[in-house]
């Protein structure tokens, strides 16, 4: 059976690894951006003209990459590929494009457009940004709960709170399972709230083994939001 540590667990490793792969690609987008950029700043510049469009085929259909022939100021012609594709093509033949090129290897040389600059470290650096926010609110929601549950377990008041019953948490599923949550009920004595509680998850019906009409829970008394239901009492998983 998956019990609450095995959650938790998984949690974890779930966050880190999310956290761990968006650093690397954020890293990697920034690395890769920056290159660029430093390859911009020392570059020679000149005309291009768009002499063929290649074809490149893959498993998920093909693009048009076009072959760029430009000129040096020694007179030497030189042609390029660029470094990305599309369908359909996103240049035609006879086309002027401005080329970026490295003055003592000007066949390292690149065409001067966002596509060709840019587009690569933004994908990049995107996903990693996407995947790092995941990992980082995992992760970081982890910590929360550890510091909420060591303070109560300090400083928490401890109260009875109504047994309300059971029900099935279909909000998520680990390994195709629902998690089964204890409700309970408790009314603050100085604002007179009323706050339901609910277990933490647990992955077998624990109805058969709620024989009582209350349940200890306990509470920040300024914020009775932050609890912890005792669930102690419940066999373990087997």
């Amino acid at each position: 059976m998956c019990e609450r540590g095995d959650v938790m667990k998984f949690l974890w490793v779930f966050g880190a690894i999310f956290l761990v792969v968006g650093v690397g690609l954020l890293s990697g987008g920034v690395a890769w951006w920056r290159a660029s950029a430093a390859f911009a700043a020392t570059a020679a510049g000149a005309d291009g003209v768009v002499a063929d469009l290649v074809y490149r085929s893959s498993s998920k259909g093909g693009t048009y990459v076009p072959l760029v022939e430009f000129t040096t100021p020694d007179g030497a012609r030189v042609h390029m590929t660029g470094s990305t594709g599309s369908n359909p093509a996103a240049y035609a033949r006879g086309d002027h494009v401005h080329v970026l090129y490295d003055p003592a290897n000007p066949e390292r040389a690149r065409i001067d457009s966002f596509m060709e600059q840019s587009l690569g470290p933004a994908i990049l650096g995107g996903l990693g940004l996407v995947f790092a926010l995941i990992g980082g609110g995992v992760v970081g929601a982890q910590i929360r709960r550890r510091k909420v549950r060591s303070w109560l377990a300090q400083n928490g008041m401890r109260v009875q709170a109504r047994f309300e019953g059971v029900a099935l948490d279909t909000s998520y599923a680990v390994n195709g399972r629902n998690p089964w949550r204890i409700n309970c009920q408790w009314q603050h004595p100085v604002t007179q709230k009323v706050y339901i509680f609910r277990s933490d998850p647990i992955w077998f019906d624990p109805a058969p083994y709620v024989k009582r009409d209350a349940l200890d829970v306990t509470v920040n008394a300024d914020d009775p939001r932050q609890y912890l239901v005792d669930t102690s009492f419940l066999p373990q998983n087997g």
